[in-house]
């Protein structure tokens, strides 16, 4: 795995549990539409049975949720770690706007008052400044 591609990771799990928040939010409502029907007494077992499934899927999703959002948090800390190991204001500023808070570059170059070019410039400035940190913590964590 790339250096980018570590640092990446955070988006790409944080966009997964925005989706699973989704789900679990379209599923909770229809729990609540299908235990209004059946409390209108024109239940039946089917419908009964449906909730309970419903109702098994947003607990066991709710679970994965809970176990990706401590990965998240645990994959955050170790980037913004890594992140910290610069020195320059600039280029930790910027690399947290993107991989942390998932901006766009051009969102960068606009609130980093830079140029898109400018922001390319510093991103692979600091990719091959933390390079040495990076490589350093994959070995350590490979033993």
């Amino acid at each position: 795995m790339t250096l980018k591609e570590y640092l990446s990771q955070a988006i790409k799990l944080d966009r997964v549990i925005d989706s699973a928040i989704l789900q679990i939010d379209e599923w909770k409502k229809f729990s609540l539409k299908s235990r209004s029907f059946l409390s209108t007494g024109s239940a039946n077992y089917a419908n009964s049975s449906s909730v309970e499934r419903t109702i098994m899927k947003i607990t066991r999703t709710e679970e994965r949720l809970n176990k990706d959002i401590d990965r998240y948090i645990d994959l955050h800390d170790e980037i913004q770690s890594l992140i910290f190991t610069l020195e320059n204001h600039e280029e930790r500023a910027l690399l947290e706007r993107h991989y942390l808070l998932g901006q766009t570059w051009d969102k960068v170059a606009e609130e980093c008052f830079v140029s898109l070019r400018t922001v390319h410039y510093i991103h692979n400035r600091a990719l091959k400044k933390l390079e040495p940190y990076y490589i350093e913590t994959k070995e350590r964590l490979a033993c």
